[in-house]
């Protein structure tokens, strides 16, 4: 399986990696092993992925939360969002639409669809 890592989600990943130097390493090793029956199927073929921090040390629980959607299709994995747990607790259905647009935006100008 493919993974499309778009502007809008690389952003995010450079925000937080000032604070956690290691989390680029922590996500593509979950990202390598991933096993979507494992992970929490929010719907729409969006999945919640519990990401373990190695700066944090404070297991997957404590660590970053990251979402990704299961373009099928084209058998393309595509994360939408990552935040660290210690930041914010949930993201709100409204916010995980803007980072979903977002990424589909981009992914129609790059002509991936």
């Amino acid at each position: 399986m493919n993974i499309f890592f778009a502007e809008h989600f690389k952003k995010q990943l450079k925000r937080l990696k000032r604070k956690y130097p290691h989390m680029k390493g922590d996500l593509l090793a979950v990202l390598d092993n991933l096993n979507l029956e494992n992970e929490i199927h929010i719907g729409r073929s969006i999945f919640k992925v519990r990401v373990g921090s190695s700066d944090m040390k404070k297991g997957k629980a404590g660590g970053f939360r990251l979402y990704i959607f299961l373009f099928k299709k084209k058998d393309l994995l595509v994360p939408l969002c990552i935040y660290a747990k210690s930041e914010m607790t949930a993201i709100s259905e409204n916010e995980l639409q803007y980072h979903f647009d977002r990424i589909f935006e981009e992914m129609l100008l790059g002509n991936l669809t």
